[in-house]
C-alpha cells in the first residue's frame, strides 16, 4: 500500500488490491467447524477455533473479499475528494487505474475455475460477484466525476465499458435459461446502470434508461420478482435486502418523478417489509430461509440499505434498525463515509420519514404472518417453499424479544460447508414438526384464517401444511398485548412418531411441577412458556448445535415426543410471566384453550377448525 499525506496531515493510502482472479466466497469458511473464517493473516486462513488453513480454495475465497473490501475503500476515498480531500481523490485514481490494468490483463475470458452450475464471471469465479465489485467501482467513479479531471479517470471508464458489456452478456444467459427472476438479475442491473450512469458523468452517451426501464431492466425484473406483497419471491430475509439494495445502488442520481410508478410503489413494498419484520431495538432481521444468523458483514449490507432507503421519498423509515446498526458498526463506519455518500442519492434533500409503529401483518404471497405484542415478535412461516433458498420448516414458528433471539430461525452458514444441507436446512433445525424422524418435504403451506380483531384486542392466524404422507399438520396462533398462544394440532393415518421442535438462542430452562411444565427464556425482560399436551408426553431438552454463525455455541433443543395418531401441543408464550397455566378441553371437533393468568381475567380460545374456519 502506498500513501500521502491530506491536508490534515493524515495518510491516505491505496486500498490494497490483490493481484489474481478471485473464486467463490462461500468456501471461505472452517471445514472443521463450519464458521466463517478471520481476515487473512499473510496466506494463513485463521478460524475462529483456532484452525489455521492455507492455499487453496481459501486462498481464493479471500481474495474475492479482499477485492470487494478494496472496491468499497475506493468508494470512501471518492466521498473524502468530494469533500475537498486531494490526497484521498489521488489515491482513488490510482486505485481504480490499477484495478483497469488488472482487469485488462485477467479479465479477457471467463474465469476457468467457474463451477459448472455458476453464471461464469471473468475476474471472479461468478458473474455476481463480479457485478457487486464493479457496482462498488461504477460508484467510486461516479463520485469522483466532481472531484477531478476527467481525464485522469479514462483508464476507469474503459473497465466500466468492459463491466457493462459483460454483465449484459450475463444477463442474457439468465434470460436464455428462463431464470430472469433471478436474484442475480437485480445486480448484473446494478451494474450495468452504475457504469451508464458514471460514464455519461464522463462525456458519454448516457444509456441508463435501457437498465432502468428496457425489456429486461429493473423495473421489468421488479415486476417479475416481487410479490404484491412486497416480497422478493424467495422468502429470504438477506435476498430481499440484497435484491432491493441492488435495485437502490442501480438508481443512483433517478429523481423520484422518473422512476417507474411501479417501481416506486414496489420499492416502497419491499422497505416495508424490511421495516415490519425488523426486531425493534436489535436492528436484526430474522434469519429466514438461506440468511446469515449475524455477522458484521450482514450489519455493514443492512445499514447501507437503511441508508439508501432514507433517501427515497415515501418509503417508510428504517431509523429503528439503522441506530443499532451503527452502533455496533460504529468502529468499522470510518468517519460514516457511507451516509455521506447516500446523501441526494435520489437527486434531493433527505427528508425524514414516519417509523411505522409495530404491528401484526399478513404477508399472503410470501406466506408469512408477523404477531406482535408488548416485548415480543413471533413469524409464523406457512408460504412456499422458496426455490433453492427455501429451508424445509413449514409452519415453523420463530420467537423473538426487542434484542433477544428466544426461538430464531438459525439461518445457514457459507455455502460450501456441508452443514448447510446436512443440518440448517434441514426440518429438526427448525421450531417445527418431523414425523418419524424425516424432514418435511418441499411444499407450499396454506393460509385458513387470519383475523386481526383491533376491537378484541387480538390478533388470530391458522395455517395447514401438506409434509407428510397421511398426516394433518395444523399450527394455529393467538396474539395479544401480554401473550402469545400457540396450538399445533396433529392426525395421522396410524401410529406414528411425532416431535414438535423448540429451537433456541438461549439458555431456556425448563421445569415441571405440580402445576404444569413451564419454561424461562432469558433475553430483554425475559419470556415464560407453560407447555401442555394431549395426550400428555414429555418436553425434553439437551445439547445441539447452535444458530449457524458458530455451530460450536451449543444450545438447548427441546423436543416434544409422542406416538400415536393424534397429538394436541400447546404452548402459552408471555414476556411478563402473565400466565399462570393452561389446560386443554377437547369435545368432538371443537378444541378449547384455557389460559390461567397471574392478574386479569382467564382467556378461553375456541381454536377454529376446518368445520367453520371463524375465530372465537
Amino acid at each position: 500500500m502506498t500513501g500521502s499525506a491530506s491536508p490534515a496531515g493524515a495518510v491516505v493510502g491505496v486500498p490494497a488490491i490483490p493481484g489474481r482472479r478471485g473464486g467463490w466466497w462461500h468456501e471461505y469458511v472452517c471445514p472443521t467447524h463450519g464458521t466463517e473464517l478471520l481476515a487473512a493473516r499473510g496466506q494463513v486462513f485463521p478460524c475462529p477455533h483456532g484452525c489455521e488453513l492455507t492455499g487453496e480454495p481459501f486462498e481464493g475465497a479471500w481474495t474475492v473479499l479482499a477485492h470487494q473490501a478494496a472496491a468499497r475503500s475506493l468508494r470512501r476515498l471518492a466521498v473524502r475528494a468530494r469533500g475537498g480531500d486531494r490526497a484521498a481523490g489521488d489515491a482513488a485514481v490510482a486505485g481504480l487505474a490499477r484495478y483497469a490494468e488488472l482487469y485488462e490483463r485477467l479479465a479477457g475470458e471467463t474465469h476457468p475455475d467457474a463451477q459448472g452450475w455458476m453464471l461464469s464471471g471473468r475476474l471472479f469465479q461468478q458473474a455476481l460477484t463480479e457485478a457487486i465489485w464493479g457496482t462498488s467501482l461504477a460508484h467510486a467513479v461516479h463520485t469522483l466525476a466532481g472531484s477531478v479531471d476527467h481525464a485522469r479517470l479514462e483508464p476507469a471508464a474503459d473497465m466500466l465499458r468492459a463491466l457493462r458489456d459483460g454483465a449484459l452478456a450475463a444477463r442474457g444467459v439468465l434470460v436464455e435459461r428462463d431464470d430472469f427472476r433471478n436474484n442475480y438479475t437485480a445486480w448484473l442491473n446494478a451494474a450495468g446502470s452504475s457504469a451508464s450512469r458514471a460514464l455519461a458523468l464522463l462525456g458519454e452517451t448516457d444509456q441508463s434508461a435501457g437498465w432502468l426501464t428496457g425489456e429486461h431492466g429493473i423495473a421489468a425484473h421488479a415486476a417479475a420478482s416481487i410479490h404484491p406483497d412486497g416480497w422478493e419471491w424467495e422468502g429470504s430475509s438477506y435476498y430481499h435486502v440484497f435484491v432491493l439494495r441492488g435495485y437502490l445502488l442501480g438508481l443512483r442520481d433517478c429523481a423520484p418523478e422518473t422512476v417507474p410508478a411501479d417501481l416506486l410503489h414496489r420499492l416502497h413494498d419491499m422497505t416495508a417489509v424490511v421495516a415490519t419484520i425488523g426486531t425493534d431495538t436489535g436492528g436484526a432481521l430474522p434469519a429466514l430461509h438461506d440468511t446469515p444468523y449475524a455477522g458484521p458483514r450482514w450489519d455493514d449490507e443492512m445499514y447501507e440499505l437503511c441508508l439508501l432507503s432514507a433517501g427515497l421519498p415515501g418509503a417508510p423509515s428504517l431509523a429503528h434498525l439503522a441506530e443499532p446498526l451503527a452502533a455496533r458498526l460504529r468502529p468499522d463506519l470510518e468517519d460514516h463515509w457511507r451516509s455521506e455518500e447516500a446523501l441526494g442519492w435520489f437527486g434531493a434533500t433527505r427528508t425524514a420519514a414516519e417509523v411505522p409503529q409495530p404491528r401484526s401483518r399478513l404477508f399472503p404471497d410470501a406466506g408469512y404472518a408477523v404477531l406482535r405484542g408488548a416485548g415480543y415478535q413471533a413469524v409464523l412461516d406457512l408460504g412456499p417453499h422458496g426455490g433453492s433458498h427455501g429451508h424445509l420448516d413449514k409452519l415453523a414458528l420463530y420467537l423473538y424479544g426487542p434484542s433477544a433471539a428466544w426461538q430464531p430461525a438459525y439461518g445457514v452458514p457459507p455455502y460450501a460447508h456441508p452443514l448447510r444441507r446436512d443440518y440448517y436446512t434441514r426440518t429438526a433445525a427448525h421450531p417445527t414438526l418431523t414425523v418419524d424422524g424425516a424432514d418435511q418435504r418441499e411444499a407450499t403451506g396454506r393460509l385458513l384464517y387470519w383475523h386481526d380483531d383491533v376491537v378484541g384486542g387480538f390478533t388470530a392466524v391458522g395455517a395447514e401444511a401438506d409434509v407428510y404422507d397421511g398426516v394433518r399438520f395444523e399450527r394455529h396462533l393467538r396474539a395479544d398485548t401480554e401473550q402469545l398462544i400457540d396450538v399445533v394440532t396433529v392426525e395421522a393415518d396410524r401410529e406414528r412418531e411425532l416431535v414438535l421442535h423448540l429451537r433456541t438462542d438461549v439458555d431456556v430452562q425448563v421445569l415441571r411441577s405440580g402445576a404444569g411444565t413451564h419454561s424461562h427464556w432469558p433475553g430483554d425482560s425475559g419470556l415464560t412458556g407453560w407447555h401442555a399436551a394431549a395426550p400428555a408426553s414429555a418436553l425434553t431438552t439437551g445439547a445441539d448445535l447452535g444458530p449457524a454463525d458458530d455451530p460450536q455455541r451449543s444450545r438447548p433443543h427441546l423436543r416434544w415426543r409422542t406416538v400415536g395418531q393424534r397429538a394436541v401441543f400447546v404452548s402459552v408464550y408471555s414476556p411478563g410471566g402473565v400466565a399462570s397455566g393452561i389446560s386443554i378441553e377437547q369435545a368432538g371437533d371443537d378444541l378449547t384453550i384455557h389460559v390461567q393468568r397471574h392478574r386479569g381475567e382467564p382467556v378461553r380460545w375456541l381454536v377454529p377448525n376446518r368445520r367453520d374456519g371463524v375465530t372465537r
